[in-house]
This record gives structure tokens, C-alpha cells and sequence, in this order.
């Protein structure tokens, strides 16, 4: 495929024709040569007048401290508010001012500044990173794998691993040259192009491939050509002192003094981008105005539109997850039977959240931010509830009601076919057992035995609470995945099936507690704990960060010194280290150099914990944090 011209002819006269119905386009797409009347004027009274206060109920059954949202119809900010408080303690209230960390929707951000650079041909998609970063390197596991490149950064495809936490708690933030160079210890967690795995380090690659190709550090780039193209003036990728004076006061359960900030900042590119909703939908204005603002070009209608592509298409690992770049995209369903199409981005630092979301075709976008924890779920709801009711009211059309669970029916499986399900898995969510017993088919989680009523199309329901969590069982390119589905998002991958083997007798002697050596700085994992349960290998490591303060995985030893962490996904597949220092061994996980304690392995069961599984499955599965919104027949 050509990718300069992603569209055949008759694609792009049905685009020409959309946007000269929205107003957007003037006589360049009109054959007949003079400009179409401008679209009536829609009238956002009732919804502001139904949204404001549903909005102040749910945060306040959610108690989330403040939020403000802003929605763009075309070049008009219809609606923007503030709602709770920026500070609760000084009683500051929140307005469409307020600075709130955006956390991952910077990485949209970061695909239009690759972009920019590819319109320039300073960056090609398809070329490999070395030649945009001189010195890039990583190790590599797999024989024949592919090269790593923007086009399958932007798509956390690369197989970069999630994130280094080394220098988390550092004086000054580390660079992205620095965080660059830690890659050359580590290794890829998979080969390029075979999954979606969500890499925040991936955009630390972009971030600093932005930096060599333009000559500029990443922030000044971005102030330069991004931001101050947009007059984002109180928007910033740094917290420098006028954002500062701005921004909202974060809430959480996390301790304030346990916040690592500098890994924020060091990951600039990935989420740190700081913003209130007035400067965000000046964004969406750019992308609604095929990439004009102000009376210039921040992009070019063909990068919007290669932004705005499915780029994973033929990865059966994917399941539904569809991703252009690195925009997620949806195609949502009419009552009349068509369909309008969604794109979308949220982010989540510790104490905030943030939802923005288009519908391109129909010049409509939302921007939701919070500084709460507790909005988890409850800014995308928001986000989307605004975005149809807008959507009624623009195109006098319906989206049709998005079922929460897949539309399946029980079926009778036979022992058979239960029995071939049966193993352990290795999930985001920790170690998952699948067993039959007695008939039924069951997952044990940490302690946590759930019954699995099998459906139609290889899913399974489990009760959780008061609410189902679904799985969804299938054999892909040789491997049994287990994926969980999730409503509007679908099926996503979650894990695999692994094999068990014995553990070889030179890794008992590397079983126990490590901790960080004497003297140095304070890092996000302080401990870890290998140790052994039949033939799992398992490692968990502690942090204040860690909802339940630790993380969970299982390992499969390769080599001397190299373990994998099993399973498919995210945060799966990487590699943690061993080495002997001075007499002493030593594990290396996430850029963090840990020592074994001479004591030897603790007692302390590396799979129990109740309580910390079922809360870490019912925020993954089960009900949201929040209220949901009321039923409206939408996603």
C-alpha cells in the first residue's frame, strides 16, 4: 500500500462529501465550484441544563474532589465547566481553567510531533529507530524478529518493554537520552509486530527519536510546534511555574511523599503532559479543522487520516483491540444500521484522570479531566454520555444500544472439551488457575476460587460481586489465550496458557527476599521475592505504588542468569536479570538492581492474598468506582 495516499478515489469523495456536509470543507471537494450553506446553528441548552447536575451527583456518590469537562461542536466551544474543586482544602473550586495532569492522552500528542517530522521526510514509519537515534540499541530474544519503528511504537507494537521505574525518586528527572540508554541491558518482551502491548518506554523511544531528528530537546519541541501553534499557553510537558500556579491539588490513597514525580517527568512523551480543558479543546478544534488553526497548518489531512487508520489489522492477537496511531478507534452502531465512527484517548497518573474522545465525521469532541483516583471509569462515561447526547442533537440520529456483555447464550461444553482448558495462566491480573471439578469448570486467583458457566463462541461467565466478569478462551498461532471482554472495548487480551517444568537446580540458590543494597537512592520496587510453589517459578515485588503493594508474575528461567516473565500482554514477556557481585546475587527488574538477603526464602506465600485479588479483579472486571451514568442507549 502506498502510504503517502491511504485512501482509494471513491473513499476519498465519500470523505469530501461528509465534511462539505459538516461545513467543514469549502469548494475544494464541490465539483459544482461555489460554498455550501453553513450548517444551522444546534442548541445545547438541554444538555448542558441535563448534564451539570448528573455530573455534580455522580462525583459526589463517587467522591471525586473535582472535574471539568469542555465540548467542541466543529470551531465552538459549546460547553465548558468546572465542577467540585481544583483544591478542596482552600475550597478552590474547578473551572475550564484548571491545570489537571492529562497522563496518557500526551501520547497523542507525541504521534502529531512524529507526524509533523514525517511530513518533513525527516522520519519515515517504516524505517528502523537506529537510524533515527544514533547508539539505539536492545537486546533481542527472538531470531528473524523484525526492526523496531515509529509505526509500530505508535501502535505498542514494538515490543519495547512497559516502563523502566530506575530514578523514579531521582533529584532531577532522568532525560530521555538516559532513559534511552538503560534499553541496552534490557531485552525486547516480544518481536516486533506480533501484539499490542502498552509501552509507556516505546514513547520514551519516540520522545527521543524527536529529539536527535530535530535538534531540539523534547519539551522545546513540543512548546514550539505543538503547543504554541494551538495557544496552549497554559498546557506544558515540564511543571514549569505558570502551569504550576494553575494546576489542581491530586487526590488519592496514595501518600504524597511516596509519589515518585520525576517518573512522570521522565516520561515526558508517554504522560506528562499537563492541561486544562479550555487549551484541550483547542486540540480538538486542530483535528476537527483537518489539522488548521489559527490560520495555519499544525497537520496535514492525510496525517490526520493515516492517524486515524486501523494500523493493526491482521494481528489475531489483537482480538478487537483496534489502533491507528496511536488514536484507539471504534465504529459505533446507528438504530438506522450504520454506523459512526469513534476516536479516542484516555489517561490515568496517580491521583488524575482523563478522557478525550471525536467523532471526526460529525465535528463533535469531548475532553473530561478529574483529580481524583476515584473517576476512574467515571470520566470515560462521562466523556461518551456527553459525546452521543451531542451527537442526537447534531444529526438527529440514535446510536443504538451497546450491549455491557457479549451477546451469547449457555451452552453445554463436554468434559472433553472443559479438560482442554484446564493449566495455569499467566495474566495482567497475577497467576490464574483453570481446573474442573466436579462438572464445572472454575479459575482460582490468589486464593479466590470463581465457577465458570460456559457460552456461546468460547466465553465463560463468573459472578463477581454484583456484576459478571467474562472470559474467553481461544487457540491462536499456537498459543491458548485467555482474554477478558470489556463492554464497548471488546475482547482483550489478558494472557496465555503456560507449560510447567521443573525448576533446574542451580536457580535454588537465588530463591528469597532481595532488597536494595545499602546506600542507595530510594526506587518505586524496595523489595522482591523469588520463591517456589510446585513447578512455578514465581517473583513478586513490592511497592507503595502497587494497589495491593505488590505485583505478581511467574518466570520461566532461560539460561544462567535470564528469566522471562511468562504470558502475552501487557508488562508480559519481559526479562528480569541475574548477576553475581561480588559474591552476592543480584536481580535486576525494571531497571532496579535488588540483592538477595543471606537469610534465604521467607515463608510468606507468594500467591495468597485474598482480599488484594479480589479487589484488584473487581477494578479490572467488576463494577466501576463510580455511579454509573443512566441508561441512554448509547456505548
Amino acid at each position: 500500500m502506498n502510504r503517502k495516499h491511504p485512501f482509494s478515489r471513491r473513499q476519498a469523495l465519500y470523505f469530501c462529501t461528509a465534511l462539505l456536509g459538516l461545513g467543514v470543507l469549502g469548494s475544494a471537494c464541490d465539483d459544482r465550484g461555489g460554498t455550501p450553506p453553513a450548517p444551522p446553528k444546534v442548541d445545547y441548552t438541554a444538555l448542558k441544563a441535563e448534564l451539570g447536575p448528573l455530573i455534580n451527583n455522580v462525583m459526589a456518590q463517587a467522591n471525586v474532589a473535582g472535574m471539568s469537562i469542555a465540548l467542541v461542536d466543529g470551531q465552538d466551544v459549546v460547553w465548558s465547566q468546572g465542577f467540585g474543586f481544583a483544591n478542596v482544602a482552600e475550597q478552590t473550586p474547578a473551572t475550564p481553567q484548571t491545570v489537571y495532569e492529562a497522563g496518557s492522552i500526551a501520547k497523542v500528542f507525541t504521534g502529531a510531533a512524529i507526524m509533523q517530522l514525517v511530513e518533513q521526510e525527516r522520519i519515515a514509519l517504516d524505517q528502523p529507530i537506529e537510524q533515527l537515534i544514533p547508539g539505539f540499541s536492545i537486546q533481542s530474544r527472538f531470531s528473524n524478529a523484525g526492526p523496531v519503528t515509529p509505526r509500530n511504537l505508535l501502535t505498542h507494537h514494538a515490543g519495547i518493554p512497559e516502563q523502566q521505574l530506575v530514578g523514579a525518586y531521582a533529584q532531577t528527572p532522568l532525560t530521555l537520552a538516559e532513559r534511552v540508554a538503560y534499553l541496552r541491558e534490557d531485552s525486547l518482551a516480544n518481536p516486533p509486530d506480533k501484539l499490542w502491548a502498552y509501552s509507556n518506554g516505546g514513547f520514551a523511544v519516540l520522545g527521543r527519536a524527536i529529539e536527535t531528528v530535530s535538534g531540539m530537546e523534547f519539551t522545546a519541541y513540543m512548546n514550539q510546534y505543538i503547543l504554541g501553534p494551538l495557544e496552549m499557553t497554559d498546557s506544558s510537558f515540564r511543571l514549569d511555574a505558570q502551569v504550576a500556579s494553575k494546576m489542581a491539588m491530586g487526590y488519592g490513597a496514595l501518600p504524597a511523599s511516596d509519589y515518585p514525580v520525576n517518573l512522570l517527568e521522565s516520561y515526558a512523551p508517554a504522560g506528562a503532559l499537563r492541561s486544562s480543558v479550555e487549551d484541550l479543546s483547542k486540540f480538538i478544534r486542530m483535528l476537527l479543522a483537518d489539522g488548521r488553526f489559527g490560520g495555519g497548518s499544525v497537520l496535514r489531512p492525510a496525517s490526520l487520516q493515516e492517524m486515524w487508520r486501523q494500523q493493526n489489522v491482521g494481528r489475531p492477537l489483537d482480538l478487537d483491540n483496534r489502533i491507528g496511531l496511536p488514536w484507539y478507534l471504534y465504529d459505533l452502531p446507528l438504530k438506522n444500521g450504520q454506523t459512526v465512527r469513534m476516536v479516542e484517548h484516555d489517561g490515568a497518573t496517580q491521583y488524575f484522570r482523563s478522557y478525550l474522545s471525536l467523532l471526526p465525521e460529525h465535528g463533535l469532541g469531548v475532553v473530561v479531566l478529574s483529580n481524583s483516583e476515584n473517576a476512574d471509569g467515571l470520566v470515560g462515561e462521562i466523556a461518551h454520555y456527553a459525546l452521543a447526547r451531542a451527537f442526537e442533537l447534531k444529526s438527529g440520529q440514535e446510536l443504538a444500544p451497546f450491549p455491557e456483555e457479549p451477546a451469547v447464550q449457555p451452552v453445554q461444553r463436554s468434559e472433553e472439551e472443559l479438560r482442554a482448558l484446564e493449566g495455569v495462566y499467566a495474566t495482567q491480573v497475577g497467576p490464574m488457575v483453570v481446573g474442573l471439578e466436579n462438572g464445572m469448570l472454575n479459575v482460582t486467583v490468589q486464593g479466590m476460587r470463581l465457577a465458570l458457566e460456559p457460552h456461546e463462541q468460547g466465553y465463560f461467565k463468573a459472578a463477581l460481586g454484583d456484576s459478571n466478569m467474562w472470559l474467553y478462551f481461544e487457540e491462536i498461532e499456537g498459543h491458548l489465550v485467555l482474554a477478558g471482554h470489556f463492554g464497548l472495548f471488546g475482547r482483550q487480551l489478558q494472557g496465555e496458557r503456560i507449560s510447567l517444568s521443573p525448576l533446574p537446580e542451580s536457580w535454588h540458590g537465588r530463591l528469597g527476599r532481595y532488597v536494595l543494597p545499602q546506600g542507595s537512592p530510594r526506587e518505586v520496587i524496595e523489595q522482591a521475592e523469588l520463591s517456589t510453589e510446585g513447578d512455578l517459578l514465581v517473583l513478586r515485588l513490592f511497592s507503595p505504588m502497587y494497589e495491593s503493594g505488590s505485583a505478581v508474575s511467574l518466570l520461566k528461567p532461560e539460561g544462567d542468569g535470564l528469566a522471562v516473565v511468562l504470558g502475552l500482554g501487557r508488562g508480559l514477556g519481559e526479562v528480569v536479570r541475574f548477576e553475581q557481585v561480588d559474591g552476592t546475587t543480584h536481580l535486576i527488574a525494571r531497571g532496579i538492581r535488588l540483592q538477595l538477603q543471606p537469610e534465604g526464602p521467607t515463608a510468606t506465600s507468594a500467591l495468597a492474598g485474598r482480599e488484594a485479588a479480589r479487589s484488584r479483579l473487581s477494578r479490572v472486571w467488576g463494577p466501576r468506582r463510580g455511579p454509573a451514568l443512566p441508561a441512554w442507549g448509547g456505548f
